[in-house]
């Protein structure tokens, strides 16, 4: 036909709106993708192109939601799966192996995460782009900071600032930061945590989501501290700033202050908080703070011990083991507080157990 668009044509401008989305440039990545759609309509037909325009509609609507449906993933990769064994393309290999491993990031298996991250690594020759060179240094990153690897993790997160610093991609090095501060805060150098997030926080003003996630971490690395007052101070921040509106960073937040709470004896808001970060966990389906919510209210409202065990093997059969180890740890602290050392003694064991299998080879 002679009014079809060659595939040629709409693959540079995919590839023009996956750098917008790198760069989080939230207005292009939208104009962008209303192009993309009308042209595909008029687009010869090629299964490869179509291919990439899945594999980056996905990346498009992760930045746009901070948040994946886990079937509509599990659907749109098995659907491309076969053009791409198919084909002959090494980027569009790479694109499928990274955007696999983000896709399992974002439903918390980290180690099949970072196996596919691996795949992409060895692709990443094929790339020749300084942006999705940082990209994929940030995920993996990210993914080694939450299996505890903590040494690799720095190492990425580096290269990452480095070049999302020499691209001016300031929101992408605020976020580069605040994973640094919290490999720091894990590893209870709390001040260096501090100073790192202090300073990410002067850069953050000009951007909302950076600036919550920011406040987010102070208040967690502050409640680790046992300075709970400042956490509380955090965490109320950054439910004013995300507003009224369901967001699973304001399901987060919530449960977090909760927790802040309780621990302050503010029982009554405690539970109100709870109650509502559980509703809004359940919505988003993240199943770490259903079970997280569901722990604190078997400790501090229902006195219900099956529930904190059937909620921690929740999280350890989903291989949240990261999450289960924190918890745990504070569970048997809680319960030595309370002189109630065979209690705690049995967390001890749980939190041991899960950090065990952080460490433990091969996939989810």
């Amino acid at each position: 036909m002679s009014d079809s668009i060659r595939s040629e044509v709409v693959g540079a401008k995919i590839v023009e709106w996956y750098s917008c989305i790198i760069a989080r440039s939230i207005d292009q990545s939208i104009l962008l993708q209303v192009e993309i759609k009308d042209m595909l309509k008029k687009m010869e037909q090629s299964d490869q192109i179509l291919a990439y325009y899945a594999l980056v509609e996905y990346r498009f609507d992760m930045m746009m939601n901070q948040t994946t449906d886990k079937e509509a993933g599990d659907a749109m990769l098995k659907n491309v799966d076969p053009v791409v064994r198919s084909s002959m393309d090494n980027l569009l290999h790479y694109f499928y192996y990274f955007i696999s491993g983000q896709h399992e990031f974002m439903q918390d298996h980290y180690r099949s995460a970072i196996k596919l991250f691996r795949k992409a690594e060895r692709l990443l020759e094929y790339v020749n782009d300084d942006a999705e060179e940082a990209e994929f240094h940030y995920y993996m990153g990210s993914a080694l900071q939450r299996i505890n690897q903590y040494v690799f993790a720095s190492s990425y997160l580096e290269d990452a600032i480095v070049t999302y610093k020499r691209l001016q991609y300031t929101e992408k090095v605020i976020f580069c930061y605040n994973i640094m501060a919290g490999l720091f805060s894990e590893t209870e150098n709390y001040e260096k945590a501090n100073d790192i997030l202090q300073e990410n926080l002067i850069h953050a003003k000009n951007y909302p989501l950076a600036e919550i996630i920011v406040l987010r971490m102070l208040g967690i690395n502050e409640y680790r501290y046992k300075n709970y007052s400042a956490a509380k101070q955090y965490y109320e921040n950054v439910l004013e700033n995300i507003g009224t509106e369901p967001h699973p960073l304001a399901a987060k937040t919530k449960y977090n202050l909760a927790q802040t709470l309780f621990k302050m004896s503010e029982t009554t808001d405690a539970t109100a908080l709870l109650e509502e970060g559980l509703t809004e966990a359940r919505q988003f389906d993240l199943v770490e703070f259903i079970s997280n919510c569901y722990i604190l209210k078997g400790l501090y409202v229902d006195n219900d011990l099956d529930l904190i065990d059937q909620s921690l093997h929740t999280l350890k059969k989903h291989n949240l083991y990261f999450e289960a180890e924190e918890i745990a740890d504070e569970l048997a602290v809680y319960f030595e507080e309370q002189n109630r050392l065979e209690l705690s003694i049995k967390y001890l064991r749980e939190a041991y157990s899960s950090k065990k299998n952080l460490l433990k080879l091969g996939v989810d």
